[in-house]
């Protein structure tokens, strides 16, 4: 969790390489939030916040430029939350077609994906890059399911096991 908010983070997510979603099995689901909200400083988001957030970042359906490098503070302060100081990273869950997961916001927000399994993971972070074929990231200790991802992603950039950064 502390190297995905690290590089969702640094310089407010304006990186093309940095972390934009993430997409985890739902087995890890509940104790991933937990250590994102707990433990690196990250505002789960409620529907009511997503839905105003959605709103204002993707204001007409197009990427709101006011919000575009701004910190997770900043962009919650414009839905009308006070967030606390320590607040890095704004998270939430949604499906893969939500559109602040399938849009690139260049900003410290990350939605994050269910999915069944490995494969079922590995389909939707493919379809999540969009045929960009530019980065991707994985945190896995199963090597055999590294290589699987890489080869499925099929990126210029593939992270293992680290930040974006």
């Amino acid at each position: 969790a502390t190297d995905i908010v690290n590089g969702c983070t640094f310089d407010n997510n304006l990186p093309c390489i940095a972390e934009k979603e993430i997409v985890a099995v739902s087995s890890i689901v509940a104790e991933l939030m937990h250590y994102l909200v707990t433990e690196n400083d990250c505002y789960l988001a409620s529907k009511e916040e997503q839905d105003k957030l959605t709103e204002v970042v993707l204001a007409g359906g197009k990427l709101n430029r006011k919000c575009v490098g701004r910190d997770a503070r900043t962009l919650l302060s414009m839905i009308g939350v006070n967030a606390p100081a320590n607040i890095r990273c704004i998270v939430f869950e949604g499906p893969k077609e939500h559109p602040l997961i399938t849009t690139e916001l260049m900003m410290p927000i990350l939605g994050v994906v269910r999915a069944r399994d490995f494969d079922d993971a590995v389909e939707q972070a493919v379809w999540l890059e969009h045929g960009n074929r530019h980065s991707a990231h994985i945190h896995s200790k199963n090597i055999d399911n590294i290589t699987k991802y890489a080869k499925a992603i099929d990126t210029a950039i593939l992270v293992k096991n680290a930040p974006s950064y």
